[in-house]
Order: structure tokens, then C-alpha cells, then sequence
């Protein structure tokens, strides 16, 4: 997926202005910034939920977005609700690959309807379903807000391994959630946007780094970390 002079704005105000995207498969990124940015619009126009106000977006075919584990269908269980899904999506499931997952991520619904699942479950049940249908292309909004940290070491190795077959995509405001998962990071900030590479050793340099570039950063850019 990639797009060009892509741009986004409510009413006169622009969330972003002529961002130019690349994403290639083999890597993660992170769309990072504070909350009410515009991060969730953005992967909303990259999903084709919103339309933009400018740009163009390419090789958006089978996409999908991951917003939140709100769950249809509550008095189902995991496996009825998977099984549902896809016979509405015409998909075939992966029984083997299905197995797999609930393995990596300890996640035992047994006979419990969803109804009664944690937010965390849910989450997890979301992750499961979003890769059993095999995308091009995987948006995830702010993924790990209802995941605990060990959870959050088994998805990340999940998804690392992952990017080798889609195109992986997350917003975060958490800084050491880009720093543990992404490969490159896209900043936004207001209508500015601004691109580097994760070579940072911990969370703080990626902080520092942001903090030092977006001061002197006056329209859009797009930089590498040195």
C-alpha cells in the first residue's frame, strides 16, 4: 500500500496535508503521536471508511481494520463466532493456523460465551480473527489498550513473524509500544508528519528524538534517523 499527497481535513482544519505513505511487506509500522491527532482517522482513510480530501491511495486490496473489540453475536462462543465470520466472509478457516494462535496466545475459551470474555479476551479473540483472514494489509487501531504486558510479548512475536506475508500498520500513543514493535515510524503531529527509521536502543531516545525533530520541524517532512 502506499499513497500520495494524501490529506484530511474537518471542516477548514487539516488532520493531515500531502503525506506521501509507502508500506512493504517485511516490516511494521507504527502511526505514533498523542491522542486526538488523528491517527485513527488516518488508518479510517487508508481502510476506505473515509474518504479523503486529496491524495491518492494504491494497492489497497484486501484490507482490513482492526478498530476495537466491541464484538457482535455476545452470546456465541469464540468458536461459533469464528465460524460465523467466516461462512459470512466466504473464507475457508485455517483450522491448523486457527490452532496455532489460540496456542501462541494461551487464549482457552472453552464453552464460555464471548459475553463473559475480559477485555483482553475479546482483544485477543479480534487479533485471531483479523489474521486467520489473511490480508494484504492489516490496520490496527491502538491494538494493545486492553492487553496485558505478557499478552503483549506473545502478539508482538506473532505479529513479527507475520509481516513476512501482509502489510502490518498500528497506531500507539505509547512511545515504548512503537519502540518494541515497529521497524519504522510515522510521527503525527497536527497536519505534520514525519518519517524515520527505529534504530533506537530504548523508549526514551525514541521520545527524545521526536521531541528534539519536531521542534525545528516547521511543514511536512520526511527524514530518516540518522
Amino acid at each position: 500500500m502506499r499513497a500520495e499527497k494524501l490529506s484530511k481535513k474537518f471542516g477548514d482544519t487539516y488532520i493531515f496535508k500531502n503525506i506521501d505513505l509507502e508500506f512493504k511487506q517485511g516490516k511494521i509500522y507504527s502511526i505514533f503521536g498523542r491522542n486526538g491527532v488523528g491517527k485513527t482517522t488516518l488508518l479510517n482513510v487508508l481502510n476506505g471508511t473515509l474518504a479523503s480530501d486529496g491524495g491518492e491511495i494504491y494497492d489497497a486490496e484486501k484490507v482490513i481494520l482492526l478498530e476495537d473489540n466491541e464484538l457482535p453475536f455476545e452470546f456465541m462462543t469464540a468458536n461459533e463466532f469464528i465460524d460465523t465470520t467466516f461462512t459470512f466472509k466466504n473464507q475457508k478457516i485455517d483450522l491448523q493456523e486457527k490452532e496455532k494462535l489460540f496456542k501462541q496466545l494461551h487464549f482457552q475459551p472453552e464453552n464460555k460465551i464471548i459475553k463473559d470474555f475480559s477485555k483482553g479476551m475479546k482483544s485477543k479473540l479480534c487479533i485471531i480473527i483479523a489474521l486467520l483472514s489473511k490480508p494484504q494489509v492489516l490496520l490496527l487501531d491502538e491494538p494493545f489498550s486492553d492487553i496485558d504486558v505478557v499478552s503483549f510479548g506473545e502478539i508482538t512475536e506473532i505479529l513479527k513473524h507475520k509481516k513476512k506475508e501482509m502489510q502490518i500498520i498500528f497506531s500507539t500513543h505509547v512511545s515504548k509500544i512503537a519502540f518494541e514493535l515497529s521497524d519504522d515510524i510515522m510521527y503525527l503531529k497536527e497536519n505534520q508528519a514525519l518519517f524515520f527509521e527505529n534504530n533506537f536502543r530504548k523508549a526514551d531516545e525514541l521520545e527524545s528524538y521526536i521531541l528534539k525533530k519536531m521542534s525545528s520541524v516547521d511543514s511536512n517532512v520526511s527524514l530518516l534517523s540518522e
